[in-house]
């Protein structure tokens, strides 16, 4: 895999794994559309652990964003959406970080 195909994933995915624990409690469909995030770009389990490694609850997620494409962070703001929708309520420390994301792009 390419290094930096591989990075930029490994971001993406810690991204969306941070917001789907900003609330403290991962519900089994937010999981089950990690794995399948994870899947889609071919990971394996080492690149998994990588992804899980990398979260940090209290950090905010500027610095990873700054690491990836502008094409990549657009994708991810509708991901993140996604991601905070799938158990059905959309936690206050989950929008921190899509408007987080917004902002990088110049969003409101």
């Amino acid at each position: 895999m390419d290094p930096a195909f591989y990075e930029r994933n490994v971001l993406y995915c810690q991204i969306v794994a941070q917001l789907l624990i900003a609330d403290a409690a991962v519900t089994d469909s937010e999981h089950d559309f990690l794995e399948r995030l994870m899947n889609r770009f071919g990971f394996e389990p080492a690149h998994k652990q990588a992804v899980f490694n990398g979260v940090d609850i209290g950090q905010s997620v500027e610095d990873k964003l700054t690491r990836l494409d502008p094409a990549s962070r657009a994708q991810l703001l509708g991901e993140l959406e996604a991601a905070a929708a799938v158990d059905g309520e959309i936690d206050e420390n989950e929008l921190e970080i899509i408007d987080e994301v917004r902002r990088a792009l110049g969003q409101r």
